[in-house]
């Protein structure tokens, strides 16, 4: 058995991956989007057992001055193929990693798929809620919610706000505002440049891939959801909102059409993500549409420890409100 690595991969994998997963992460151009939108290299590595390949991990390799850091796609990119290889696939792996001067990879599983934890990694759990759509009444969606979600839903209505769905590349900078406020709110930094959303935009929503949905109340834009779509999965990608209209509920509006729309469209989930588990306001937020929570794991490897410990300090460094300024810097 041998391992190969698709700095731009296409159909060969594409072959492979649809056998094990239907998640658009997977794909081929997806690589592309990160590589657009993030300036990642893609690497896809693989390993071929005669004509065939047999065991697969796609990934991203970003390279931000001294680091390197290899992240096992995004958001998913967890190892799929044959599992009883995967022993043997880590360790080619662990040897190409250190021969390309990596110095962290982070492998999240994906909750569609058996997890797999390479040696060596360590774990750090999230929680990933999903929301089962198929046995929602196509009819009467509203009847599947609480109380409480309802109520939440007529105030939005009431307030008037509704729906709709980004048409142009504009309201892509539009989105990024609402995220940058969101973020501010919430006193973080933004993990995500408005090239990003630019890019969704071009590669996934004009293609019928993705789409953002926005709160509006008359030419005002309360809250927008990015939503990215698998074969089966609505994938909750991102959030922002305008601090001026929470009270009128607006992202609540918004995760009731992207269920109507999943319902309508014959989906079978809702993907609302991995959350912090300490974040315990945005996993209610999350459950309280009748989804499950379950534990999900990023795998991370230090291959570099002393740089790895640094990027890690670095990341909390991005996380503080001078963190936009030094990840500027280092890019």
């Amino acid at each position: 058995m041998e391992l190969g690595v698709f700095d731009t991969p296409g159909k060969e994998w594409d072959e492979f991956a649809s056998q094990y997963t239907d998640l658009i992460f997977y794909q081929s151009f997806w690589s592309e989007v990160l590589k657009k939108g993030l300036g990642g290299q893609p690497l896809y590595f693989y390993l071929r057992d005669g004509g065939g390949i047999v065991a697969g991990l796609p990934a991203v390799l970003f390279t931000l001055k001294i680091f390197k850091v290899l992240y096992a796609s995004i958001p998913y990119g967890g190892f799929i193929g044959d599992r009883s290889t995967c022993p043997f696939f880590s360790s080619l792996l662990e040897r190409e990693f250190r021969k390309r001067g990596i110095d962290q990879v982070r492998v999240t599983d994906s909750p569609f798929s058996t997890p797999y934890s390479p040696v060596g990694f360590a774990p750090v759990s999230a929680r990933c809620s999903l929301l089962d759509l198929r046995g929602f009444n196509r009819e009467n969606v509203s009847e599947n919610y609480r109380s409480e979600v309802r109520r939440a839903i007529r105030k939005a209505q009431k307030n008037g706000l509704s729906v709709t769905r980004a048409v142009s590349r504009e309201e892509a900078k539009v989105f990024n505002d609402l995220y940058v406020s969101s973020m501010e709110r919430n006193r973080t930094g933004t993990k995500y440049p408005l090239q990003w959303f630019y890019t969704l935009f071009e590669m996934l929503i004009e293609k019928g891939n993705a789409d953002i949905f926005f709160a509006r109340k008359g030419d005002h834009y309360a809250a927008g959801v990015v939503v990215v779509h698998s074969l089966n999965t609505d994938h909750y990608l991102h959030n922002g909102s305008a601090d001026a209209f929470l009270e009128y509920r607006p992202n609540d509006l918004i995760v009731d059409h992207i269920i109507r729309d999943g319902v309508e469209k014959g989906r079978g989930f809702l993907d609302f993500m991995g959350s912090d588990p300490e974040d315990t306001s945005l996993l209610r937020f999350k459950e309280k549409w009748g989804s499950e929570s379950s534990d999900i794991r990023t795998y991370i490897r230090n291959i570099h420890p002393v740089k790895a410990r640094l990027w890690e300090w670095g990341k909390r460094v991005a996380s503080s409100k001078l963190g936009s300024k030094w990840m500027k810097v280092i890019r």
